[in-house]
C-alpha cells in the first residue's frame, strides 16, 4: 500500500506528459550489447584506471615513502667501533603539482566518460543497421509469401479453365511455373531473414529485433563532438602538470645515527636529509614538446569532429526527405498497380484475356510492392539514420 501511495505521489509531482514517455525498446538491447561489447567494457577498466590515480591527490606526500639503513663496523672488529643508520624520506609536492594533477586526473576521467557515450552511440548505430536490414529482409518474405499465396490462386482458376479447354495447356504450364518460383523465392527470403536474425541476435545476446520504428528527435550535443572536447581538455590538462613539474619531486628525510663502541663514547644524534633534483633542459624539452603535439593533434581533430558532425546531419536530412518523396511515390504506384491487376483479373476470369497478360500485369504489381517495401523500409532507416547523425541515443 506504502508503495502505492509513493507511486501516486510520483505520478503527480512528475511535469505533464512524463509518465507517458516511455524508452524506445531499442534502449534495452543497447544495454544487452553494450554488456557483450569488448570495447566498451575496455573503456570502462580504462576509466576506473584512470579513477584511481586520484588516490595519488589524496595523500599527503607526492609518492611512496622510503626506509632506509646502514651497518659500519670497525676493521678491528666490531667490538672497536660499531655505527648504524636509520632514514625514513619521503617525496613532497612541487609548487602548483599536485592541483595540476588532479585537474589532469579529472580530465581524464570526463574525457573517459564521453568516450564511453560516443561508444554506446556507435553501438546503437550498429543496432540501428542490423535491425532495418532485419526488417528488411522480413519484408521481403513477407511478399515472398503473398507472392506465392497469389500465385497459387491464378494458379487454380488456370488448371480449372484448363481443364474445362477455355485455355491452352501452355498457359497452365506458365501458372505452374510462375508458382515453383514463388516458392523458390519465398525459401531464398525466409533463409536471408534468418541470417538476418542471427546477426542481431549475435550482437544482443539473444535478443529479438521486434522493435517499433523511431521518430526523428534532437540532442543536445553530440558525443562526438564531446569526447573530442573532452580530449582536448585532458591535452591542455597533462600540459599544465608538465608545466608544473619542472624537475622531479624533491625529498626530506629524517635519519637516526648511533656510534657505540670500546674507546668511544657511546652517541645517538638526529637529522634531516633534503634532495633537490635540478631542472634541466635535456628532462624538460621532450616532455613539453609531447604535451603540445597532443593539444595540437586533439585542437585539429576537434575541429575535424565538427564539420564531420555537421556534414553527417545533412546528408542524413537529405536522404531522409529523399527517402519520404520516394516512400509516397512507391504507395501511389502500388495503388495503381492494385488497380491494373484487380481489373486484369477481372478480365481473366471473364474469359476476356488470357494467362500471359494476367501474370504481365501481376508482375508489375509484384515490382511494385517490392518496390513499395523497400521505400518503407529505406525512410524508416533515414530517420534512424538522422537520429544517429544528431547522436540521439534510443
Amino acid at each position: 500500500m506504502r508503495a502505492i501511495l509513493l507511486l501516486a505521489l510520483a505520478l503527480l509531482a512528475a511535469p505533464p506528459g512524463a509518465a507517458l514517455a516511455q524508452p524506445h525498446p531499442l534502449a534495452r538491447h543497447l544495454e544487452a550489447a553494450l554488456a557483450l561489447d569488448a570495447g566498451f567494457r575496455t573503456l570502462e577498466a580504462q576509466r576506473e584506471a584512470a579513477a584511481a590515480r586520484g588516490v595519488a591527490v589524496r595523500t599527503p606526500i607526492a609518492g611512496a615513502p622510503a626506509l632506509s639503513g646502514s651497518f659500519r663496523a670497525d676493521t678491528r672488529g666490531p667490538r672497536e667501533l660499531r655505527e648504524w643508520d636509520a632514514e625514513l624520506s619521503a617525496p613532497l609536492w612541487l609548487p602548483g603539482q599536485r592541483g595540476a594533477l588532479a585537474g589532469s586526473v579529472e580530465a581524464a576521467v570526463a574525457e573517459l566518460d564521453r568516450r564511453l557515450a560516443l561508444r554506446r552511440l556507435e553501438l546503437a548505430g550498429l543496432l540501428r543497421e542490423a535491425w532495418w536490414e532485419a526488417a528488411e529482409a522480413r519484408r521481403a518474405a513477407q511478399l515472398a509469401r503473398e507472392r506465392l499465396a497469389t500465385a497459387r490462386d491464378i494458379a487454380r482458376d488456370v488448371q480449372r479453365r484448363a481443364a474445362l479447354g477455355d485455355i491452352p495447356p501452355s498457359e497452365a504450364l506458365l501458372a505452374r511455373n510462375e508458382t515453383l518460383a514463388a516458392e523458390l523465392a519465398l525459401v531464398q527470403a525466409e533463409a536471408a531473414a534468418q541470417q538476418a536474425l542471427a546477426a542481431y541476435r549475435a550482437l544482443t545476446g539473444g535478443l529479438a529485433p521486434d522493435l517499433p520504428a523511431e521518430a526523428p528527435r534532437a540532442a543536445a550535443a553530440h558525443p562526438a563532438l564531446l569526447a573530442a572536447e573532452a580530449q582536448l581538455a585532458a591535452a591542455e590538462a597533462r600540459r599544465r602538470l608538465v608545466a608544473a613539474t619542472p624537475r622531479d619531486n624533491p625529498e626530506l628525510g629524517v635519519f637516526g645515527r648511533q656510534e657505540a663502541g670500546l674507546g668511544t663514547a657511546d652517541s645517538a644524534s638526529l637529522g634531516l636529509r633534503f634532495r633537490l633534483p635540478l631542472a634541466t633542459e635535456a628532462r624538460n624539452a621532450p616532455r613539453r614538446a609531447e604535451a603540445e603535439s597532443e593539444v595540437t593533434r586533439a585542437t585539429a581533430e576537434l575541429a575535424l569532429a565538427r564539420r564531420g558532425v555537421e556534414a553527417e546531419r545533412a546528408r542524413a536530412e537529405a536522404a531522409l526527405r529523399a527517402a519520404e518523396t520516394a516512400a509516397r511515390l512507391a504507395r501511389e504506384r502500388l495503388a495503381v498497380a492494385r488497380e491494373q491487376e484487380a481489373i486484369a483479373l477481372r478480365a481473366f476470369r471473364a474469359g476476356e484475356t488470357g494467362a500471359f497478360e494476367l501474370f504481365r500485369v501481376r508482375q508489375l504489381r509484384l515490382e511494385a510492392a517490392e518496390e513499395e517495401g523497400r521505400a518503407a523500409i529505406a525512410a524508416q532507416r533515414a530517420r534512424s539514420r538522422l537520429n544517429q547523425a544528431r547522436g540521439v541515443l534510443p
